[in-house]
């Protein structure tokens, strides 16, 4: 784990803890995409031979939603994610939360339902 997501992780255990929307901003290698993320954060862990990720619920602006986004489940690659916030927004755990990250080898902090 790198310094950079070793701190990520400690910043996003917070907000699971505490059940706090974040927002940060994102960088998609896949599309290179780049933008402001607002999400309901569940899960930090691993995928075997997989990057640490972030599975949370995304909750596009009005501007994304706009352009075509919807609320969903995301998974986000942690060296992508930079200047993480933690909102004061508090989230309500959805009903179809898999605090089994959906099969991750490891998990390093999980909401409880």
């Amino acid at each position: 784990m790198t310094p950079h997501e070793k701190e990520l992780v400690d910043t996003v255990r917070q907000a699971i803890e505490s059940k706090n929307l974040i927002r940060f901003w994102y960088e998609n290698t896949t599309t290179a995409h780049k933008d402001w993320r607002v999400v309901e954060p569940y899960v930090i862990g691993k995928f075997p031979k997989k990057f640490l990720q972030l599975s949370a619920w995304s909750v596009p602006t009005m501007e994304q939603l706009y352009n075509g986004q919807k609320e969903s489940w995301k998974a986000y690659i942690l060296r992508n994610i930079s200047q993480v916030q933690i909102l004061e927004q508090k989230f309500q755990v959805r009903s179809d939360y898999d605090s089994t990250g959906n099969g991750m080898s490891e998990i390093l902090s999980a909401a409880k339902k």
